[in-house]
């Protein structure tokens, strides 16, 4: 799991196991609608909708952006002294 210390001072933890691999598959389904894409990212991340969809675009962009790095390595762990710390 990985975090991000929001604006306010919150820490979002990115948690994987909120989710099932049918509603992770749907996020790439052009007919599902931003809300319910938006409902998933909000149980991976721990908050409420109207959290979710008033954060500030930077923030979300970051967000995202963990949630996806996240999701290409799932069973990484940020501890690990073997796993590569590179860009």
């Amino acid at each position: 799991m990985a975090n991000l210390t929001l604006e306010d001072g919150r820490i979002i933890t990115v948690d994987l196991t909120k989710i099932s691999l049918r509603e992770y598959r749907a996020l790439f389904d052009k007919n599902q609608k931003p809300e319910e894409e938006d409902k998933v990212l909000c149980r991976v991340f721990d908050m409420t909708l109207e959290e979710y969809q008033t954060l500030p675009y930077p923030t979300w962009r970051k967000l995202t952006e963990l949630f996806f790095e996240q999701a290409r390595s799932p069973l990484a762990d940020p501890n690990s002294p073997s796993e590569s710390i590179s860009a």
